[in-house]
């Protein structure tokens, strides 16, 4: 059952009254810390000094700091935006511009006095925050109090998170996936160890160790890094995790194998959901055999059903009719910040509608197909880009991949596929060759269609593979 009234902030008021002395952050960059009461207040004391009813812009450090700021906002009937630290002044401009929006200056102070504090209606807007996902411009995600709450109430519930677990999230605390892993800690009463996202591997798990970690959160791209370059250390730190996450895009199959292999005693997890509907569903491979494409079952306060093309619910979605992903429950939006038509698009008949396809399967799990706007369609064929990119993976010496449509007057659209190699790099031919071990024939690129490159475009923080980049990097070098 939700648990309507609860919020983040009523959440760490309580552990500030029930376990004041209990370490709530730790900040690796100066190895600073502070407990539920000491944070509390100076949330309090930072909502003393700001205006409600505001919006306000911040750029996001991996600091205690920041994030006194971020609920200091909330606490003062404000919303919280949260913007990378490197965004450019032309783009905080232009945010400003977009969503009516102050700029707070990079270091936060505190107020005069604690804000004699009022719970919030859980409907009221807590933060917004800015996606572009892989299609380009700046939208606002509104995001309630009630939405915070229950994505990391979905993430407590599924990991079954107490008191005395402590994750380290080596994430950006402006976008969702991080910020959401943050928060679970908080309405858990737990502890949460904060520091960048660069690949500084000895760094990350020098943390763990310092800090007794139980739970790790990661991106793939991380993973991908990792596995790469740090399998060792990654197998000194394992009895003493209890949980490793991966989230915020998809994790290659052969990857979640390699990690099942190194940590048979840690229970593997992945996420699926997106900033407009956090956390909606989660899957512990580490618990079934493979099952590529699952992302699991929903969590306590999300349900997932799949649409037909007029949007109506379908009963019997399967792989080879496949459906709409739609979410419904608390961990949606409230729409996009001064953006109706938009709202409009995504959100409909109390669900929102993501860009994925996907079918439930025989065993009650989700399972995911791929983006509909990446969807191939090749004659009369459906093309799954993740399918072909998981059977590249598999490919001696492919360290990365992707694959995208490509134009065609005669097919309507051919996979193109992109590769990074780890050393060794095989011929078009070879990788054909490769491929047609996994893949039907209509599935595999031409020769002509296979390229290589030393580097994917991602984005920022998520890692997720800018695909459009990709396609226009076709018709710029006159491959369309």
């Amino acid at each position: 059952m939700e648990s309507i009234g609860e919020t983040i902030l009523t959440k760490i008021e309580y552990f500030a009254q029930n376990t004041p002395d209990k370490v709530c952050l730790i900040e690796v960059k100066g190895d600073k810390k502070v407990t539920y009461a000491d944070f509390w207040k100076r949330i309090l004391r930072y909502a003393s000094g700001v205006q409600a009813g505001r919006r306000y812009i911040l750029q996001t450090r991996q600091t205690i700091a920041h994030l006194v700021a971020f609920y200091g906002i909330q606490a003062a009937g404000s919303m919280a935006i949260p913007v990378e630290a490197t965004a450019s002044e032309e783009r905080l401009f232009e945010l400003s511009e977009q969503f009516g929006a102050e700029i707070l200056p990079v270091e936060y102070e505190l107020g005069p006095e604690e804000l004699n504090f009022v719970p919030p209606d859980p409907e009221n807007i807590a933060c917004v925050i800015c996606t572009t996902g892989t299609t380009g411009k700046s939208k606002g995600v509104t995001s309630s109090f009630r939405c915070r709450f229950c994505g990391a109430d979905n993430v407590r519930y599924t990991y079954e998170i107490t008191q005395n677990d402590t994750a380290l999230i080596p994430q950006v605390l402006s976008h969702s996936g991080g910020l959401r892993r943050l928060e679970a800690m908080l309405v858990s009463g737990g502890t949460a160890v904060i520091m960048g996202a660069a690949m500084l591997f000895g760094s990350v798990f020098g943390a763990v160790r310092k800090y007794n970690c139980t739970i790790l959160q990661f991106v793939p791209v991380q993973v991908a890094q990792i596995l790469s370059r740090a399998e060792k250390m990654l197998v000194e730190i394992a009895p003493q995790l209890r949980i490793v996450s991966v989230g915020s895009a998809v994790i290659p199959e052969h990857d979640k194998e390699r990690l099942r292999e190194l940590l048979p005693t840690v229970r593997l997890f992945n996420d699926f959901g997106s900033t407009e509907a956090v956390g909606s569903a989660y899957f512990e491979w580490s618990a079934y055999p493979p099952k590529p494409g699952c992302v699991g079952i929903e969590s306590l306060h999300s349900k997932i059903v799949f649409l037909d093309d007029d949007g109506r619910v379908m009963e019997n979605s399967s792989e080879s009719n496949p459906g709409i992903i739609a979410t419904e429950g608390g961990t949606l939006m409230s729409g996009y910040l001064n953006a109706p038509e938009l709202t409009a698009e995504t959100m409909k008949d109390g669900r929102v509608l993501s860009a994925d396809l996907g079918y439930r399967g025989e065993d009650g799990m989700v399972y995911i197909l791929g983006r509909r706007d990446d969807m191939i369609v090749s004659g009369a064929n459906k093309i799954s880009p993740t399918e072909v990119e998981d059977a590249a993976l598999e490919i001696r010496g492919v360290r990365e991949c992707a694959c995208v449509a490509k134009p065609d007057k005669v097919m309507g659209q051919m996979p193109v596929l992109f590769i990074i190699w780890e050393k060794e790099e095989l011929s078009p031919s070879q990788v054909i060759e490769e491929l047609s071990r996994k893949l039907d024939k209509f599935k595999i690129p031409r020769a002509e269609h296979i390229f290589s490159l030393d580097a994917l475009p991602r984005t920022p923080g998520t890692g997720k593979v800018l695909k459009r980049e990709l396609a226009e990097r076709l018709i710029k070098d006159g491959n369309i």
